[in-house]
């Protein structure tokens, strides 16, 4: 019902639109898109803020994003005054924007679908967090190099977008980016960006590599906590990430297990 009714009001601003020139039509329909750029308020845990939702992939983040993760806010909740969280594979930014106003923290927040970023930097800006978090649309690996990105599609706050790789021949993407990818001690170390205190890691498939590529920064002390995706790994990757984490000096939290994550703090 809810396409039939959009279709139908976008044919009646097409027809009213009509008799118009080409560029007073052009900027009318700019300034209407700009006047009608949908977003919502939302409170979390006491926490109001909001969240830009220009496509309808991105209305699932306000409306089920943070009740299908519980215990992600737990772990935000608890991370204290000077910390700096890096939200891997960010989206949207619902996590970011959480942390930064629940918490009063730095955060920085790494996405690398264009479209999913242009959201993020809005409710970045809607939400009045420019100065307390370093946005980012770029991609992590395990080596810094040229890659490809595979998305699943055009809209902001779509998943299951990946850097492609010979195990993916044959399964095409809708859309593929040519970018950069970085290894997470490569980026910290070659821009001066703070060490975390904190990481979310959560990128629908590399999640081993990307920790392949943070040696330095996994055994670095100032590093409390790692929650990372898991259950959606063969037994081999999970395998290897929970060896790649214990060689870190981190364990399972007890009880940290949240839906499809896994989160590991540091025991020595």
């Amino acid at each position: 019902m809810s396409n039939i009714m959009a279709r139908f009001l976008a044919w009646l601003i097409v027809l009213l639109t009509a008799f118009f020139g080409r560029w007073r039509r052009l900027t009318i329909l700019a300034r209407l898109y700009s006047l009608l750029a949908p977003q919502t308020s939302i409170t979390v845990n006491g926490t109001a803020f909001s969240l830009f939702t220009p496509d309808r992939r991105s209305v699932y983040w306000p409306r089920h994003g943070f009740a299908s993760e519980p215990n992600t806010l737990t772990w935000i909740d608890g991370f204290a005054a000077g910390d700096v969280f890096y939200d891997i594979g960010a989206n949207v930014g619902a996590y970011t924007i959480y942390a930064a106003k629940r918490k009063g923290i730095r955060v920085v927040a790494l996405e690398p679908n264009p479209f999913s970023f242009h959201a993020l930097v809005r409710n970045l800006e809607l939400n009045h967090l420019m100065e307390m978090v370093t946005p980012l649309c770029l991609a992590l690996d395990d080596t810094t190099r040229p890659a490809a990105l595979a998305l699943s599609g055009s809209e902001s706050g779509t998943v299951g977008n990946r850097l492609s790789r010979d195990r993916d021949a044959g399964n095409a993407a809708p859309l593929t980016l040519n970018t950069l990818a970085y290894s997470l001690d490569d980026l910290i170390a070659g821009t001066g960006l703070p060490l975390p205190s904190h990481v979310k890691l959560d990128v629908d498939g590399i999640e081993p590599e990307i920790l392949s590529g943070a040696a330095t920064i996994l055994a670095d002390h100032r590093l409390k906590s790692v929650m990372v995706e898991f259950d959606c790994h063969e037994k081999a990757a999970q395998e290897g990430i929970h060896a790649v984490m214990i060689d870190g000096g981190f364990e399972p939290a007890e009880g940290g297990d949240d839906s499809a994550n896994r989160l590991y703090v540091r025991t020595a």
